[in-house]
């Protein structure tokens, strides 16, 4: 059973634990294709780790991801499930490359310039040549005003400027869904503006998205659909208008805190 021709990913009673720990309850999502998600709720509620299992950085102890039609499962007994005749960690790296993530720490290479930060995956996953890889990154770059930097090392730059090239070194694979996780909250606050305008443009321009953010502001004005979570679940889901009168008690809560702090 696939999903549905306009959800590009599905989630399907998707659990993670850490040990004895439970850290996402049995989770039923869907998105679809061009919709933007955005996350919201306390530290600690799951938010992240729901936004991992979705490309399986950590995999799901339990239940299916459908990615673009495509079933995924956790391993059983450590041995990764073979489906369609090709090797599960191929059939990662292919979910992954598809999948972009911004993380909140950059995780750009500090020994690499900027350019070659953008290029690496290029060359690494789509088999790029270096002249091919490098003319692609500089142009990934232009779109994130980050191109007369691409000679630079990422101790050259702000934190603001490490997360376009991030953000840079996604898109460069033409993912079809992006995941920004906390994608401003190490910034400055001064910074935390230009990194918001350019997922304000992706989201203009059709890209679906998945957003844990603590920017309230922006999640309003820019999802289609706004999820609360807390204590490792879905508390309560729906457009932005409403959620200008939550239903949930806990969600109302967790806004009043927001609001008045």
């Amino acid at each position: 059973m696939s999903a549905s021709t306009s959800s590009l990913l599905e989630l399907r009673q998707v659990t993670k634990q850490f040990g004895e720990t439970t850290v996402l309850h049995p989770t039923d999502l869907q998105v679809e294709r061009g919709e933007v998600v955005c996350v919201i709720g306390p530290s600690g509620s799951g938010k992240s780790t729901l936004l991992r299992c979705v490309n399986f950085i950590a995999p799901p102890t339990t239940g299916t991801i459908v990615f673009d039609g495509e079933e995924y499962r956790p391993p059983k007994d450590h041995r990764w499930i073979p489906a369609l005749g090709i090797p599960e960690e191929q059939r990662l790296t292919r979910l992954r490359t598809q999948v972009g993530m911004v993380f909140q720490q950059f995780n750009v290479f500090p020994h690499l310039t900027v350019r070659e930060n953008v290029a690496l995956g290029l060359r690494k996953t789509c088999g790029l040549g270096k002249k091919a890889a490098d003319a692609r990154a500089v142009e990934e770059l232009g779109k994130v005003g980050m191109a007369e930097k691409a000679a630079a090392y990422p101790e050259q730059l702000s934190g603001g400027q490490k997360q376009r090239v991030a953000i840079a070194r996604a898109l460069a694979l033409e993912p079809k869904l992006m995941l920004f996780d906390e994608a401003t909250s190490a910034l400055d606050p001064e910074l935390v503006g230009g990194v918001l305008q350019i997922m304000r443009d992706l989201a203009a321009g059709g890209m679906t998205m998945m957003v844990v953010t603590h920017e309230m502001r922006f999640a309003m004005d820019v999802a289609d659909r706004v999820i609360f979570m807390d204590r490792g679940g879905i508390v309560e889901q729906g457009t932005p208008e409403q959620f200008k009168s939550p239903q949930h008690e806990r969600t109302r809560a967790f806004l009043k805190s927001i609001n008045h702090g």
